[in-house]
């Protein structure tokens, strides 16, 4: 992949750390669901809304294509789970593009005084894109944890498991425990330790990245990973492929 790319995906898989950590400490305080441009049930209509949406799209094309490039070193041992994640990124972007044009058109009905009445049935459509991004991400992470037992640690490759049950348990609170129609819930014990899981694995995929960017910036042969035997170079079978070995079939 270009390297302007991966760079910038590493930096915003950094910054979506970081804001999941700051969303973690804002809901611990104020106890109320909030992305970008919503704050509690009120619709900021100052300019830095609109730059928090375009930042929030940049940010999710760059982290994609870190996840994509995941997905196609996956392909040589696992192209089930290498088609499953492409599948999750791409739901996951879809949910993402939606979920922000949705927040810019709540931040131009605010800018024109719409009443919170107008804007209710955009709160509801709001948070049910926020389900259902978080859904594709968690599941986009299970699909990836081939990828991270090969590559990363085991801690990374067992943390990849936690997103999808917390998402689970906190949609199954808002069936049967919270019992309101209000657009947005208050935090949860679970939705608290999602924001957490998905800090730490925003981390330390950010930390993957930077030790292993040759897997990300080098060009991959397919013929070199789904038979590592046949090297041009002349090296000895045994030997190791440039890009780091542990994902053709017979490593």
């Amino acid at each position: 992949m270009p390297k302007i790319l991966f760079y910038a995906g590493t930096a915003f898989c950094l910054f979506l750390a970081l804001s999941s950590a700051a969303e973690w400490t804002r809901q611990m305080q104020s106890g109320s669901v909030a992305f970008v441009a919503m704050h509690g049930v009120h619709v900021p209509a100052g300019a830095a809304s609109g730059w928090a949406i375009v930042v929030a799209l940049l940010a999710g094309v760059a982290t994609a294509a870190i996840f994509i490039r995941m997905a196609t070193l996956l392909a040589a041992r696992n192209l089930f789970g290498a088609f499953l994640a492409l599948f999750c990124v791409g739901c996951a972007m879809i949910a993402l593009g939606w979920l922000l044009l949705l927040q810019a058109r709540m931040v131009i009905l605010a800018r024109t005084g719409s009443s919170d009445s107008a804007l209710r049935s955009l709160f509801e459509m709001h948070f049910a894109g926020y389900m259902m991004l978080g859904y594709f991400l968690s599941l986009a992470m299970l699909a990836l944890r081939p990828y991270f037992s090969i590559q990363a640690s085991r801690v990374l490759s067992a943390l990849v498991f936690f997103p999808l049950p917390l998402f689970f348990t906190i949609l199954l609170q808002e069936i049967f425990v919270t019992g309101s129609v209000a657009p947005l819930p208050a935090s949860s014990p679970a939705l608290l330790v999602f924001l957490a899981v998905l800090a730490l694995l925003f981390f330390s995929i950010a930390l993957h990245c930077i030790r292993h960017r040759h897997l990300f910036i080098e060009m991959t042969n397919l013929r070199e990973l789904l038979d590592s035997r046949v090297d041009p170079a002349g090296r000895a079978p045994g030997r190791p492929l440039p890009m780091g070995g542990g994902v053709a079939f017979d490593s």
